[in-house]
């Protein structure tokens, strides 16, 4: 079904929506903030941004009703960007906070780092800027293979098994840092806080359409 181009911010309680906002303002779109399930079915551009607790925000998103009419609405063909957490809540489940269940739009489990079974001197969680290995989907196109994105996190998918196409960035080992399958994306790190590459990653998810 066609859509008027509209982007919507997802606002569950999992903060960070102010510089989403902005971001999404700076690029000359006018995002609006829902609340409403029933209100996200209009938008055609979604984005579900994600800082906190993966079990709290997890635990929200199932009470609420947000994960089955997440899963309803990309069914239907709308297009939807997770950032963060809100990346992680899209697949089948996380380990922070103990084992919770998350919408299941990927496969796959985020964990923790766990380098101190590796010994592996790196601090945990990983904060700043670190390079994105992408293959130059449609979403990607105009960004340099290995830009510097932001990111801050001490869990992350290392692997799925499902043939989604993934991007992936190296902090002590290769983790799983955006994915995609159709009209479904997902970042680990912030494209709000990652100046030119992560404004033109935005402005190329907003611009996408499938009328």
């Amino acid at each position: 079904m066609m859509k008027n181009k509209k982007v919507g911010i997802i606002d569950c309680g999992a903060g960070n929506l102010a510089s989403v906002y902005n971001a999404v303002d700076y690029l000359g779109f006018k995002p609006i903030f829902i609340t409403e399930q029933n209100e996200a079915k209009k938008f055609s551009h979604l984005i579900l941004p994600g800082v906190g607790s993966y079990a709290k925000l997890a635990n929200s998103l199932q009470s609420s009703g947000w994960s089955s009419t997440l899963k309803e609405i990309t069914e239907s063909g709308t297009f939807l960007f997770g950032i963060c957490i809100g990346m992680q809540l899209l697949f089948e489940k996380g380990e922070e906070g103990g084992i919770s269940k998350g919408v299941g739009l990927f496969s796959g489990t985020c964990k923790s780092f766990g380098f101190q079974h590796k010994k592996i001197d790196l601090p945990v969680p990983h904060i700043g800027f670190n390079e994105v290995s992408h293959i130059n989907s449609k979403i990607w196109q105009g960004i340099p293979n290995n830009s510097p994105f932001y990111f801050v996190h001490a869990y992350r998918v290392k692997e799925i098994p499902n043939g989604a196409v993934v991007a992936t960035t190296n902090y002590g080992e290769s983790f799983i840092s955006f994915i995609e399958n159709k009209n479904v994306f997902g970042s680990q790190f912030h494209p709000e806080k990652s100046h030119n590459a992560g404004l033109k990653l935005l402005k190329n998810f907003i611009e996408l359409k499938n009328w």
